[in-house]
């Protein structure tokens, strides 16, 4: 074959292949894949967002054990129930019916002459109803307004000093008591001497004697954090 018959050839079959690919239809919008979405940002929801209950914040608490200078020592537990729910940025951060637990780290039984009686509580533990603990630290701020104990500013629960209402019911009936019997004796001189007598051994019952201060099942105290308290998302 000549070399004029090769190109030839060879120029028909290039343009023949580029009628064809010029006739063949291009790719449809469909044939191209779609960019990948980016990933969403994940916020988290104001439920599962972690709070931290600030220090200051108050706790009302009835309790559950029965506590008493007389008896109980220093690491002895005790329990009290949360009476009405915490609330804080509007959510319900310690339910109603929670638990907290803690130890006596000071007792005093003190004659009413000698000292007051003194009771002091750390509480340690916070159980949520749904069975989530919480380590707390917390001070007694308040007790049982009918109660005759009072807190101190480090949270000591202190039996005042001082003849108290039954105190003087006990001498009362001291006097009574002598003012009868010294009547029935020795008419009304009796009866002068009598109500001495009574009055001294009812002042000297209360000198020796020692006030327990004690607190009973459903007595009402409030706690406050000392530090703030981080509450898991619930």
């Amino acid at each position: 074959m000549s070399t004029s018959r090769c190109l030839a050839l060879f120029a028909a079959t290039a343009l023949a292949t580029v009628v064809a690919t010029a006739q063949s239809p291009g790719p449809t919008v469909s044939d191209i894949p779609a960019p990948a979405a980016a990933p969403a940002t994940l916020r988290p929801s104001a439920a599962s967002t972690p709070l931290m209950l600030p220090a200051q914040t108050p706790i009302p608490l009835q309790m559950e054990t029965h506590l008493s200078t007389r008896d109980n020592q220093y690491g002895d537990g005790f329990a009290a129930r949360v009476m009405t729910s915490v609330f804080y940025q509007g959510r319900e951060v310690v339910p109603a019916g929670s638990i907290l637990e803690g130890h006596i780290i000071r007792v005093r039984d003190e004659r009413p002459a000698a000292g007051d009686s003194q009771l002091l509580l750390k509480p340690d533990l916070l159980t949520l109803p749904d069975g989530t603990r919480y380590t707390i630290s917390a001070v007694v701020t308040q007790t049982d307004p009918l109660h005759d104990a009072r807190v101190d500013s480090e949270g000591m629960l202190r039996e005042p000093r001082g003849m108290m209402t039954s105190d003087l019911h006990h001498t009362e009936a001291g006097v009574g008591g002598g003012l009868l019997g010294g009547a029935l004796i020795a008419g009304g001189q009796g009866a002068i001497a009598g109500a001495g007598i009574g009055a001294a051994i009812a002042a000297g019952i209360w000198l020796v004697r020692h006030r327990h201060l004690e607190l009973n099942p459903g007595s009402r105290l409030t706690v406050r954090l000392d530090r703030p308290l981080q509450l898991r998302p619930h």
